[in-house]
């Protein structure tokens, strides 16, 4: 059965494989990151190339009663949470759904914009790798040294 819950339709691919639905409520973009493709709130779509690289996600929106959100898995959580603080968007997780106001000092939409704000100084790069039990965990500093997979 399909399901609409706005007048802006996913590609043809997404709507195939999004368990019937066709449309939402904020324009989407099919984005392409690490390894992963979906179509996301275009105003979400830098954000969501950022997050990718440490997490994955199940579902986001630009804008819900004046808030965004993400839907990370629930072993990725803490990775979407830490991104998005190190971003200053002051997440709040509510029941495995992270919150969080849109800054004005820069646009979730671009993916440089984003980048650049996460390798300012004072927002040291953290990095996230996948461990034997496919779980995502931050790289301490002593790993580093371990080789070069453990750059960034």
């Amino acid at each position: 059965m399909p399901v609409v819950l706005g007048p802006y339709p996913l590609c043809p691919t997404c709507q195939k494989t999004n368990g019937g639905l066709i449309a939402a409520k904020h324009r989407q973009i099919h984005l392409r990151a690490h390894g992963r493709e979906a179509c996301v709130d275009a105003g979400l779509a830098g954000l969501m190339a950022s997050l990718w690289a440490v997490c994955d996600t199940r579902s986001c929106c630009e804008n819900d009663r004046g808030r965004a959100y993400v839907v990370p898995t629930a072993d990725t959580c803490d990775a979407a949470e830490h991104l998005l603080t190190r971003l200053g968007l002051r997440p709040t997780n509510l029941d495995g759904i992270i919150y969080f106001h849109k800054p004005s000092s820069f646009r979730l939409d671009d993916a440089g914009q984003v980048r650049r704000v996460l390798e300012q100084p004072g927002g040291a790069h953290s990095r996230w790798r996948v461990n034997e039990n496919g779980v995502f965990e931050p790289v301490r500093p002593a790993d580093e040294s371990a080789g070069p997979d453990a750059g960034p």
